[in-house]
């Protein structure tokens, strides 16, 4: 699960149970899409996968090269969808901050948040998520080249549709749920790791209710500071 998909959810969470749910349908609205976007993204890919398995049946060996130059483009549809949708919540999360401080007087932030968002989560991304990588691409499903196609485009098509809707997505989520779609789509149920997949959801389910109720916890203990 995303940090910055975390911290947005729990800073809204913790604001509404201290303020008696005032704001009780921003915490709804960021609960439903967190609900909504990995099932969007199993479906996405299930049914592509499905689809390009019946458009390939045909195919030789000679439609690799052309898959894996998808690849690039679709890679690259991922990693931009990823940001717009990632690093802005961030970015959001540091605009609150910087407006209760006063050092801004709207939640339009100053550039270097936008830049240090950026850097801070592609350097994220580049030094430690190598063993989510090898998590999602060999343990939950070994993917082929047309099956990773199928999930970064079906993933970027899900997460990029959230943003442009405002709606915060977890890419680790969309993600992970396009490879077990595509496992389903292939029918071979017995090669995906549903014992990962069990505990993934466990992690899912239990994350954001224990960091919201310590973010609650500790928000009249910030209040209170002088």
């Amino acid at each position: 699960m995303d940090a910055a998909f975390v911290l947005a959810v729990v800073v809204t969470l913790a604001f509404a149970f201290t303020n008696g749910f005032h704001d009780a349908a921003n915490a709804i609205a960021t609960l439903v899409a967190l609900a909504i976007s990995p099932v969007l993204g199993f479906g996405a890919a299930w049914a592509m996968e499905v689809g390009v398995r019946r458009g390939l049946r045909r195919a030789t060996t000679r439609a690799d090269p052309l898959v894996l130059r998808g690849q690039w483009l679709t890679s690259g549809c991922l990693a931009f969808s990823h940001g717009a949708n990632d690093a802005q919540k961030a970015v959001g999360v540091l605009a609150v901050l910087l407006l209760a401080h006063g050092t801004t007087q709207s939640l339009a932030v100053p550039v270097w948040t936008k830049l240090a968002c950026s850097v801070a989560l592609t350097a994220g991304t580049a030094l430690g998520g190598w063993r989510i990588v090898k998590t999602i691409g060999r343990r939950l499903f070994r993917i082929r080249p047309v099956d990773g196609l199928v999930s970064q485009t079906s993933s970027a098509a899900v997460i990029l549709s959230a943003s442009l809707l405002g709606a915060p997505a977890s890419t680790t989520q969309v993600v992970a749920s396009s490879v077990v779609g595509v496992g389903v789509g292939r029918h071979r149920y017995r090669h995906v790791g549903w014992g990962v997949v069990g505990s993934i959801l466990l992690a899912w389910v239990t994350t954001l209710p224990a960091a919201a109720l310590l973010a609650a916890l500790l928000v009249p203990v910030w209040r209170w500071l002088p």
